[in-house]
């Protein structure tokens, strides 16, 4: 009797295993759905923004001392070499630098296409001194310091870049304006002095590239490098009376490597 339940029990789980067949659905269960991938933003329209970045100045100086450092006195002529081997032939240096942009991009396609102009304040500044030396053939006595600042620069130009959804790599180039501060004293102590002291704004040019991400529709970030050439500013320079026929030609020139990140807003 219990063989026969038992038989009967293993039966009917078996015929239920056969004749249920596989899981069926009513059709109203929740079905998962992938997540939509965010919009591309479209680059069209004017922006601002704010910059900080790191410059390295590369600041070539000249020196060319004429008149009678030129002779007919062989002593000066001793002199002015002496003095031409001790100036410094440049005034590399680095610093930081502020400021803000505004511009203006037009998207077709992929293809992105903007004017920007941007103005930073620099905190870019060297100097040297040569302290006091000796001019061995005629025994005179000299020191020479020289030293220069810049306190701003501007950029204006056309960028164009190419469009990856939210990334965009972009080049860019065009007009730089500085400032060059310069002076230059040459010191003979209880003798005399002759000094280059002034500022020129220079009109040069920039190039560079750079690649900015969109956060936001509106917000988006970007790091830059600028190559900037301002060319040379010139000073002239006569000795005190009564050395005035003493004369000098002073040059420096400036260049620039800037790498900058800015945070920017989209209109």
């Amino acid at each position: 009797m219990k063989k026969a339940t038992l038989g009967l029990i293993i039966s009917g789980v078996f015929s239920a295993l056969v004749y249920a067949g596989p899981e069926q659905y009513s059709g109203k269960e929740m079905k998962q759905v992938a997540p939509i991938p965010p919009a591309c933003p479209n680059w069209t329209g004017f922006y601002i923004g704010g910059f900080a970045g790191y410059k390295f100045a590369a600041t070539n100086t000249d020196l060319d001392l004429g008149g009678l450092w030129n002779g007919p006195n062989p002593l000066d002529a001793a002199d002015r070499d002496v003095i031409l081997s001790n100036s410094p032939d440049n005034l590399d240096t680095s610093g930081f630098e502020a400021g803000g942009l505004v511009g203006y991009n037009y998207q077709w396609n992929k293809w992105v296409f903007g004017l920007e102009a941007s103005g930073g304040y620099l905190w870019l500044d060297d100097s040297h001194d040569t302290g006091i030396f000796t001019v061995p053939a005629s025994q005179d006595v000299y020191s020479l310091t020289t030293s220069f600042k810049t306190h701003y620069l501007v950029t204006m130009g056309p960028r164009i870049g190419y469009a990856f959804c939210r990334w965009l790599p972009y080049v860019t180039g065009g007009l730089a304006v500085g400032d060059i501060e310069f002076h230059q004293a040459l010191v003979q102590p209880n003798v005399g002095q002759q000094f280059a002291d002034g500022t020129d704004t220079r009109v040069g040019w920039m190039v560079g590239g750079g690649l900015q991400y969109a956060i936001t529709d509106h917000w988006s970030a970007r790091a830059q490098y600028q190559y900037i050439d301002l060319g040379c500013a010139d000073f002239n320079s006569i000795a005190d009376p009564p050395f005035q026929a003493y004369t000098g030609h002073h040059e420096i020139c400036l260049r620039e490597h800037n790498a900058s990140f800015a945070i920017i807003y989209g209109f």
